[in-house]
C-alpha cells in the first residue's frame, strides 16, 4: 500500500503516516522515493493501538473482588519556594519586595 492508501485506510493525514514511518511505528520499505507498507503491518499497528475495555460488573450485581494491593504510602510533597527578588525593606531584613511591587506601590 502507498502512504496515501494507508492514510485513507486509517483516516489520517498522509503527513501523520509519514511521521509514523519515520518514527518506526509503522514498518515500511522505501522503493525509490516512495514508501510501500504491507497491509499486515498496518493491521498490526492498528491492533497495538487498541484500547482495553473496562471490566463490567457481573450479572449478579456484585463487583469483582479487587486485587490485593500494597498499602499506599503517603509521600510528603515538597513545596518549591521561589527565591525572593528585589531589595529588602528597611528595618525588615527578612522581607523583600519584588521590583514590580515597588512600581505598583509607588515606592520608586
Amino acid at each position: 500500500m502507498t502512504v496515501e492508501q494507508v492514510a485513507a485506510y486509517l483516516q489520517l493525514n498522509k503527513l501523520t503516516v509519514y511521521r509514523y514511518v519515520r518514527e518506526g511505528r509503522i514498518p515500511a520499505a522505501r522503493l525509490g522515493k516512495a514508501y510501500r507498507i504491507r497491509k499486515a503491518d498496518v493491521d498490526a499497528f492498528l491492533e497495538s493501538r487498541m484500547v482495553r475495555q473496562p471490566v463490567r460488573a457481573s450479572a449478579g450485581g456484585r463487583k469483582p473482588a479487587p486485587a490485593a494491593q500494597a498499602p499506599a504510602t503517603r509521600v510528603q510533597e515538597e513545596r518549591y519556594v521561589a527565591p525572593r527578588r528585589g531589595r529588602s525593606v528597611e528595618g525588615h531584613p527578612d522581607v523583600s519586595i519584588n521590583p514590580m511591587d515597588w512600581v505598583i506601590r509607588g515606592l520608586h
